[in-house]
């Protein structure tokens, strides 16, 4: 069963809109190209990416037109849609993204600059605040040093003079003890 020239003619301008619609789609992708200054592999890679997109709509678009057939006048369509909307309206939405992108990278250009010195000031204010904490830490951490130090040295001194106390006690007694033996 065969489609009418009728059916062939409307599904050739359909594919003339679809690929316009291709086509304002990879505008997008030349617009973030643009914002973003990307390099020659990786708009060689989105290009690819893109393509395969577009061959997966393709069949898609296809699929309830022809069962899922792609004939080639709904190629040639997709074409000269994508053609007709790249020589009209995709050279003056080139001219209107390259302007966006320029003033877009100056405000954010603006803003970055912003930032930086935001975050320059509370770097300066957070730096002298932690300087200034480190010293306490270490003010606090000597005087709990030298705090433990002097107790240290005085249980020391304690023991040892506890230890003479002791020592001189079992003298002490020790004499009484010989002195109560020699007298009795």
């Amino acid at each position: 069963m065969g489609f009418s020239l009728s059916d062939q003619t409307a599904y050739f301008l359909w594919s003339i809109v679809f690929g316009m619609a291709l086509a304002a789609l990879y505008d997008l992708l030349r617009a973030v190209r643009m914002l973003t200054k990307t390099r020659r592999t990786a708009v060689i890679l989105t290009d690819i990416l893109f393509f395969t997109l577009c061959g997966v709509l393709t069949s898609l678009f296809a699929l309830p037109f022809n069962k899922g057939s792609v004939r080639a006048f709904i190629i040639f369509g997709e074409a000269a849609g994508f053609l007709s909307y790249r020589l009209t309206a995709g050279s003056i939405m080139g001219k209107f993204y390259s302007r966006a992108a320029v003033i877009l990278r100056r405000f954010v250009q603006k803003i970055h600059k912003i930032i930086q010195v935001f975050f320059d000031l509370l770097l300066k204010m957070t730096s002298s605040i932690v300087y200034n904490v480190n010293v306490l830490i270490e003010l606090s951490f000597r005087k709990a040093t030298d705090t433990i130090n002097k107790h240290r040295s005085s249980v020391r001194t304690r023991s040892r003079t506890k230890r003479k106390d002791i020592y001189n006690e079992q003298r002490h007694k020790n004499k009484h003890k010989r002195k109560d033996r020699k007298i009795r």
